[in-house]
């Protein structure tokens, strides 16, 4: 591979995360859990020692998740292209969560939570999916004292 097809895959890839925490924010579900392979397995930040397994499973596990008001923030991501079919990513993620049924904008809960991901993405018929995504909570401020 030469510079420009890394540089290339690197977008494409720096495009899927942004992609997965717009449809986070929005409570896209079935958008979201499409973004991972059949076999895909997730390890959310609040529980990194147990991993869901399969698309229809992690589609569940975020139906099943409470409904509340968030924005994420994506940054510092840094990808290792270990072939044009697969890339290591690592970025940070700023989690501000809220009431979801408060009025628009819903007012921040009272906790900030600081995080990372380390994603195995692969490209499955010329579209980039998470194989593999570990979460982890490194921070969490709580400023309501």
């Amino acid at each position: 591979m030469d510079r420009q097809q890394i540089a290339l895959i690197e977008w494409e890839c720096q495009q899927l995360l942004n992609r997965i925490v717009m449809l986070m924010d929005a409570n896209e579900w079935e958008q979201l859990a499409a973004l991972y392979t059949d076999d895909g397995v997730l390890f959310r930040p609040s529980d990194a020692s147990h991993g869901v397994e399969g698309r229809e499973a992690i589609l569940a596990s975020f139906l099943a998740r409470p409904p509340r008001a968030s924005c994420h923030m994506v940054s510092n991501a840094v990808f290792d292209v270990q072939s044009e079919n697969r890339v290591i990513a690592r970025s940070r993620v700023w989690l501000v969560a809220g009431d979801a049924d408060a009025p628009q904008p819903a007012p921040a809960g009272s906790k900030l939570a600081i995080g990372s991901f380390v994603d195995t993405l692969v490209r499955v018929e010329d579209a980039w999916r998470i194989q593999l995504r570990k979460g982890g909570i490194e921070l969490m401020y709580d400023y309501a004292g």
